[in-house]
């Protein structure tokens, strides 16, 4: 096989995509969500005790705590919700680490992923990756614990003709990391089998 060789900067929106899918982003948004709603809640009822004459205990700054509590989360509901949001987040990201702003060199073969920048490289053999996830602007390369580990920008690549290829060499490479360390696993050594004892 020939080897692939990418180029590219990273980009704030290829963050901006990976986390759009991320379950922790989704985790995060279902929390705010459930959170918006109880305090909504809890100021509807409180408020609506201070409308009832009588000698109840005064729940005004409560109430006041709970609506702020509601704007709060509704509002980071809007913000893991929204492209604008997550857009605002993955600059944030991409402002604060001066990593993600040097040039990158990536280099495939059948043996390993190469990456470089500014001097330093790194080589990753195919048997640390478990899946390939293919996103509109870059392929992912995920870990043994299923999170993201290396990105393929498709944009690095010399010619937008060599996509499909990229994408069956990425495939390739790890499901064959994946099944030789399935088979590795499901093999036992003959010296660890025991014979059933006769006493």
């Amino acid at each position: 096989m020939q080897a692939l060789t990418l180029s590219y900067v990273p980009e704030s929106d290829d963050i901006a995509e990976m986390a759009a899918r991320s379950p922790m982003r989704r985790r995060s948004r279902k929390r705010a969500l459930v959170n918006s709603g109880v305090s909504l809640a809890l100021t509807v009822m409180l408020g609506a005790r201070g409308t009832i004459p009588g000698d109840l205990p005064d729940t005004s700054v409560i109430t006041l705590f709970c609506a702020a509590m509601f704007v709060g989360y509704s509002y980071r509901v809007i913000i893991l919700s929204s492209r604008w949001g997550l857009r605002r987040s993955a600059r944030r990201v991409w402002n604060r680490s001066p990593g993600l702003q040097r040039h990158y060199e990536e280099v495939i073969t059948e043996e390993a992923l190469t990456v470089r920048t500014e001097g330093v490289t790194h080589t990753y053999a195919w048997s640390i990756f478990s899946e390939l996830v293919e996103y509109d602007r870059q392929f992912v390369l995920m870990d043994r614990s299923g999170k993201p580990s290396v990105a393929v920008p498709k944009r690095g690549l010399s010619d937008p003709s060599l996509v499909p290829v990229c994408r069956r060499v990425l495939s390739n490479c790890v499901a064959a990391a994946v099944n030789q360390r399935n088979a590795a696993t499901m093999e036992t050594p003959a010296d660890g089998q025991q014979s059933p004892s006769t006493d």
